[in-house]
C-alpha cells in the first residue's frame, strides 16, 4: 500500500504524517506556498455524531439514520473501489480528529503494532459481525412474538443500560424499535471504543481497527485484483 498527494489540494499542512495512527507515512512539512484550503461542506460533517446521538437519546426510532454510516462506505468500496468515505466523509472520524487533534484530547502516541495486525482487526471484524448477527436475532425474535421489546442500550456488547425514555408507545412496531435499541447500541459502543483510543494515541486510532474500515479495504483489495488480472 502506498499514498499518492494530490499537488493541487494539497497545502503541506503535514496533517496525514502526523494523524497516521499507523504511524507508515514519512515525510517533511513542505512550505505552504499562498496555498489555503478553504472549508469545503463535507468538513462539518462531525456535527452529524452529535446530532445522531442526541436525537436517539430522546427517540430511539432515530438510531435507523445511522444505517448512512454502514450503507455509503459499501458503496465508495464497491462502485468506486476506494475509500472515499473514510478518508474524506466519515463524521465519527472527523470528531475524533477534532476531540484529539485541535483540542488536544489525545496523547497522540503511536498505536501499538498488535492493534493495526490483520489478526487484530480481521479478528475484530468477525467479533463485530457476531455481535451484529445477535442483535439481528434479538430483532426478529421480537417480530415474531417469542420475545419482548426490551427497553435498553447495551454498552460495550455487555452492560445493559436501560433507555426507556427514548422509546415513544406502540406507533411503530416493536421489532422496528428492537432494531433501533441494538442499533444504538452498536454506534454507542463504537464511539466510546473510539474516544478510549483517541485519548489513549493518536487521534484517529479507531480507523485502524474500524470494522468498517477493514471490510472497505478488503473490498477494494479484491476490486483491485480482479481489475490487474
Amino acid at each position: 500500500m502506498y499514498a499518492v498527494i494530490d499537488d493541487d489540494s494539497c497545502i503541506g499542512c503535514g496533517k496525514c504524517v502526523i494523524e497516521c495512527p499507523a504511524s507508515v507515512i514519512e515525510g517533511k512539512t513542505p512550505k505552504k506556498e499562498n496555498k489555503v484550503r478553504f472549508k469545503k461542506w463535507y468538513d462539518y460533517l462531525w456535527i452529524f455524531t452529535i446530532v445522531y446521538f442526541t436525537l436517539g437519546f430522546f427517540n430511539i426510532i432515530f438510531a435507523w439514520i445511522g444505517m448512512i454510516c454502514f450503507i455509503v462506505p459499501l458503496l465508495f468500496a464497491i462502485f468506486k473501489g476506494n475509500k472515499g468515505f473514510c478518508n474524506r466523509y466519515c463524521d465519527r472520524g472527523q470528531l475524533l480528529g477534532l476531540l484529539g487533534g485541535r483540542l488536544g484530547l489525545s496523547r497522540k502516541r503511536n498505536a501499538p503494532k498488535w492493534m493495526y495486525s490483520k489478526a487484530f482487526r480481521y479478528g475484530f471484524l468477525i467479533f463485530f459481525f457476531a455481535m451484529f448477527f445477535v442483535m439481528l436475532w434479538n430483532t426478529y425474535l421480537v417480530f415474531a412474538g417469542t420475545k419482548t421489546l426490551t427497553q435498553a442500550v447495551t454498552l460495550l456488547w455487555t452492560f445493559n443500560v436501560p433507555w426507556t425514555w427514548a422509546y415513544h408507545g406502540n406507533v411503530i412496531a416493536p421489532w422496528v424499535s428492537q432494531y433501533a435499541f441494538g442499533f444504538y447500541s452498536v454506534m454507542l459502543t463504537s464511539t466510546i471504543l473510539g474516544l478510549l483510543t483517541m485519548l489513549l494515541f493518536k487521534p484517529r486510532s479507531w480507523c485502524v481497527y474500524c470494522p468498517m474500515g477493514t471490510m472497505t479495504q478488503a473490498i477494494c483489495k479484491v476490486e483491485y485484483k480482479i481489475r490487474n488480472r
